[in-house]
């Protein structure tokens, strides 16, 4: 298999301008993303690594252009990974991440110094590739196609230049040191191909990821994290079919801690309420903020008396976690809590006004307390304080 590997570095060159000049122009649009700059800059790096590599052919310093040519291409690939962590507001100033990466230099510097630059430079990069497709994996917030899809050209990327390594290694230590160079044209063709399609693809990593974001925003309450009523509806349509309990839990006197403390303690306990929720429901359980001071919790495959058990147990941690300081200054909060358990099909709007309705007579009858409607049977469980 013969490779044209002028025509190749070429096409990379150009495309990686290109990239570049693309996601310069993002971040120009989108200055507060710094992601864009730092592939932008990767890309530049990349072809300035090209640049040097072609001009040490040229000029007969094969050796010079190969090592800084090969330092700059790991200066590129640290860049990429420092997009990544941009992207994902992840810090890059910690001790492990700063560790590593001087580890990596340094380490090219000394190696590829006493041994050959492209080993020293496909081990190193190698890691750092698997570096990238890891952190994609773990911190992409949805199984969007395109992340697993560029963490899987990483993962690709990190065995191809693992091979490469190891071919270098065995072709170094042989007897034929010329026998195995077809399969290191294979490999630097592989090498140069995933580096053109993961470039390529970076603007729609970002993209995808951007849309996410604003997807969270439109279904999340920005105070507390929970669901809005819009989230709620969404997410919980399509679990009224079967045995579910609905419930709507409202914050007693809440106007007084306003007008008492201010608005600021009014969004504390707001905040104290649902981290509360959050912490006594089960992992599927949906908790939305569908008003001011009222949220609801939707549970599938909850009868009325584990329902009614969760909630009362969600009222007693609220009283009582506030009585012991932990919604300050703001002590003895309170809360009614109304809830429904539907044993077939209903619709998720009429069951929410139901378990509404339960919460208000749960008002009437001195607040602080719960009560629990069957859709079948409309007998209700009342503990109050």
């Amino acid at each position: 298999m013969t490779i044209h590997t002028p025509t190749l570095l070429l096409i990379s060159l150009a495309i990686n301008l290109m990239s570049a000049l693309l996601m310069l122009f993002i971040h120009r649009l989108k200055p507060g993303r710094g992601n864009f700059l730092l592939w932008s800059l990767s890309a530049f790096v990349f072809s300035f690594s090209i640049l040097l590599l072609c001009l040490g052919v040229m000029t007969d310093h094969v050796a010079p252009g190969l090592f800084w040519g090969g330092f700059t291409s790991l200066i590129c690939v640290l860049l990429l990974l420092a997009g990544f962590y941009a992207l994902y507001d992840k810090p890059l100033n910690t001790w492990p991440v700063r560790c590593s990466v001087s580890l990596f230099l340094l380490s090219y510097l000394v190696l590829a110094s006493l041994f050959d630059v492209c080993l020293v430079l496909a081990l190193i990069e190698s890691v750092i590739y698997l570096w990238c497709a890891c952190l994609i994996f773990s911190l992409s917030q949805t199984q969007k196609r395109v992340l697993h899809t560029v963490s899987l050209i990483y993962l690709v990327h990190f065995v191809i230049l693992l091979s490469q390594g190891i071919a270098l290694l065995v072709q170094a230590l042989g007897p034929d040191q010329q026998a195995k160079q077809w399969l290191l044209d294979v490999i630097f063709f592989m090498h140069m191909t995933l580096t053109i399609g993961s470039v390529l693809l970076l603007p729609l990593v970002a993209y995808t990821e951007s849309e996410q974001t604003l997807l969270m925003l439109s279904e999340r309450d920005p105070l507390t994290g929970v669901l809005n009523r819009r989230g709620l509806f969404k997410s919980g349509d399509g679990q009224a079919d079967g045995l579910l309990s609905v419930v709507v839990l409202d914050i007693d006197h809440f106007k007084q801690v306003n007008d008492r403390f201010g608005h600021g303690c009014g969004d504390e306990v707001i905040r104290f309420v649902a981290q509360t929720l959050i912490s006594e429901v089960r992992k599927d359980d949906l908790v939305g903020r569908i008003g001011g001071e009222e949220f609801a919790i939707i549970m599938r495959g909850v009868s009325d008396q584990d329902a009614f058990s969760i909630c009362d147990r969600i009222r007693s941690q609220i009283e009582t976690r506030s009585h012991q300081g932990a919604c300050l200054p703001c002590e003895g909060i309170t809360v009614s809590v109304g809830g429904i358990c539907s044993c077939g099909q209903g619709d998720l709007a009429q069951l929410l006004l139901r378990a509404d309705e339960a919460m208000y007579r749960v008002k009437g009858e001195g607040r602080n307390g719960v009560r629990f409607l069957t859709e079948l049977e409309r007998h209700h469980l009342l503990v109050e304080k």
